[in-house]
């Protein structure tokens, strides 16, 4: 791939992961507003580790995608039911694509 690949891929990913963050904030916010289980709490605190570990990304593509995909994986974990969405799949292949960005780019001086 060429270095403006990498950049127009880079940023598409950022895009998408503004796009989750956003999202799973307004469903966490939506969450707040009843009262929670424990298994409610523990999901919604995975879920913030995975936020975290997509803003990480955009600096950061491998630390941030490891933790991105492995708070969904933990989550599909504890509640199978997330893997009925197909709409969900976009979290754990942006998080992919972020540590695929980073495998590529890794090896060329390729910076934002």
């Amino acid at each position: 791939m060429r270095k403006k690949s990498y950049k127009v891929l880079r940023w598409i990913l950022r895009g998408l992961s503004g796009l989750i963050i956003v999202f799973l904030l307004l469903m966490f916010i939506g969450e707040t507003g009843e009262s929670l289980t424990n298994n409610a709490i523990l999901q919604l605190s995975i879920t913030g580790i995975g936020l975290i570990g997509f803003a990480l990304a955009w600096k950061w593509e491998f630390i941030g995608g490891s933790i991105a995909l492995l708070s969904f994986v933990v989550i599909a974990v504890i509640n199978p039911v997330v893997l009925e969405s197909s709409l969900m799949f976009i979290w754990p292949i942006t998080a992919l694509l972020f540590i695929v960005l980073w495998a590529l780019s890794r090896n060329t001086s390729v910076k934002n």
